[in-house]
């Protein structure tokens, strides 16, 4: 089955967020084509256009809301990539980011970095934060268009984390700060502090943060894209 989904926004944000959230929660294997560009209307304003196609695997198991045991092993129980899968990752990703900054006219270029658990594809030199977005929404919308095309064309689990101009860097280490917080909180009382929606590159090190606590435990809570993590005590 496939499906295509138009939406318009003031801004690329919008737009893209309206889009990607129609196709949210409709399975991992999503193969998703982009394309995209700004009009400006006869009353000089900009509006933004874009087009998601999606098809979808009928086979493929979801699981369900509230199994505790699944929504963990998404974050933490992740088999390990080869360097030569994320290589392969992180140029198909490249691929995908070449062909929107293009359908959407801006520049930028391209740095990829690759970790022992997962490759770093970041947008560089782009001149604004319109990749990013109002609190990382449009970067939260890219990523997950570019999640489901890897998934979608490798038949596995996608490693990659798109970032731009250090937008993540910056937020993981406001996140950890949090996490620290909430861990003293949770020592302190005993009561358990859930943390705001991540993504699972964020929820993984915040897993690892707590585990380095004697004590504590963490698991994951909901569907993307409002997943969190929960500290309690173990």
């Amino acid at each position: 089955m496939s499906r295509t989904v138009k939406a318009r926004g003031a801004s690329l944000e919008q737009a893209l967020t309206a889009a990607v959230s129609e196709l949210l929660g409709r399975g991992s294997g999503i193969g998703v084509q982009l394309s995209g560009d700004a009009h400006e209307d006869w009353t000089g304003s900009v509006r933004f256009e874009v087009e998601v196609a999606a098809e979808e695997d009928p086979d493929e198991p979801v699981a369900p809301a509230d199994d505790p045991v699944e929504e963990q092993r998404a974050d933490v129980d992740v088999e390990p990539a080869s360097l030569e899968e994320l290589d392969e990752e992180a140029d198909a990703a490249a691929d995908f980011m070449e062909g929107l900054l293009d359908a959407l006219d801006l520049p930028g270029d391209l740095r990829i970095k690759l970790h022992p658990d997962h490759a770093e594809l970041e947008v560089i030199d782009v001149g604004s934060g319109v990749l990013i977005g109002r609190r990382g929404q449009t970067l939260d919308a890219i990523q997950e268009l570019v999640r489901c095309s890897l998934q979608r064309q490798f038949q596995r689990r996608a490693r990659v984390k798109i970032d731009a101009e250090g937008y993540r860097a910056r937020r993981m280490e406001k996140l950890l700060e949090k996490a620290d917080e909430a861990i003293d909180a949770v020592l302190d009382t005993g009561e358990a502090e859930r943390l705001e929606p991540m993504d699972v590159f964020e929820r993984k090190a915040v897993h690892q943060l707590v585990a380095e606590v004697d004590g504590l435990a963490s698991r994951s809570q909901g569907r993307e894209p409002a997943r969190r993590v929960i500290i309690e005590s173990d």
